[in-house]
């Protein structure tokens, strides 16, 4: 059953409301605008059109047929005699001359001997006219057409240099150390692999027995130093067995 309830009042159609619209907003100056408008509609009858001689079709226009007026540079001659020098102070140094230059001049000169640029590399991508400059877009490998492409930096090579020398000395400062180290046997290292290794299963083993819920701060602090126990001697197992060549020192430096 709908909400809606029949009635006999809504089957009769009631006629709409007409809307009123406001009076439309008139200037006040909508007749002399008007009026000054229709008479500067035909202000050009009397006078007419310009006459203006049209080229016959044989007089088209061609190549380099327009005069270039270029602009003009007044020519200004230097003189090539020196003054004479007076010899009051013959130890005194000469004056500097003064060169004068006719900077207009040189413009022009320069803009008439400048060769025109060349065209940019662009590529079209859309049909709206969408186009890409390929260098500004950096699509165009002139990096890898450069002479030192794929060459070591000088500043790289100085600093490897300076790393070796480095290096060199603490290598000699090391040799030099009193007592002198003493190369690990492979008895005593496979020793010290196999208790590392046994360390490691016995704290994997606790580690395994923890909890699977961690919602204390002993049992937080637990797990922590059981992760940072077995990090340390992961990593001295993997140093004893990547390099069987060792070498320590029994005493205290």
């Amino acid at each position: 059953m709908s909400n809606y309830q029949e009635n006999i009042k809504y089957l009769i159609q009631r006629p709409k409301t007409p809307v009123i619209k406001p009076p439309i907003h008139r200037s006040m100056f909508n007749n002399s605008i008007r009026r000054e408008f229709q008479l500067n509609k035909r202000c050009h009858q009397t006078m007419g059109y310009a006459e203006v001689k049209v080229n016959e079709p044989s007089e088209f226009l061609k190549k380099k047929s327009r005069k270039v007026i270029r602009p003009f540079v007044e020519k200004t001659k230097t003189s090539d005699k020196n003054p004479v020098q007076c010899l009051r102070y013959p130890n005194k140094p000469s004056p500097k001359k003064k060169i004068s230059r006719n900077f207009l001049h040189k413009n022009v000169v320069d803009v008439v001997r400048k060769a025109p640029p060349l065209p940019k590399h662009r590529v079209q991508d859309s049909r709206n006219g969408h186009i890409i400059v390929l260098d500004e877009a950096g699509l165009e490998p002139l990096y890898v057409l450069k002479k030192d492409f794929g060459k070591l930096p000088f500043y790289i090579e100085k600093i490897y240099k300076k790393n070796e020398t480095i290096r060199q000395e603490e290598i000699e400062r090391i040799r030099a150390i009193k007592p002198p180290l003493r190369r690990l046997p492979e008895e005593e290292r496979y020793v010290l692999l196999t208790g590392l290794k046994i360390n490691w299963a016995e704290l994997h083993k606790q580690f395994l027995l923890l909890p699977m819920l961690t919602d204390s701060v002993t049992k937080i602090n637990r797990k922590t130093n059981l992760e940072n126990q077995l990090k340390s001697l992961e990593k001295d197992i993997d140093l004893l067995e990547k390099y069987p060549n060792l070498y320590v020192c029994d005493e205290d430096l």
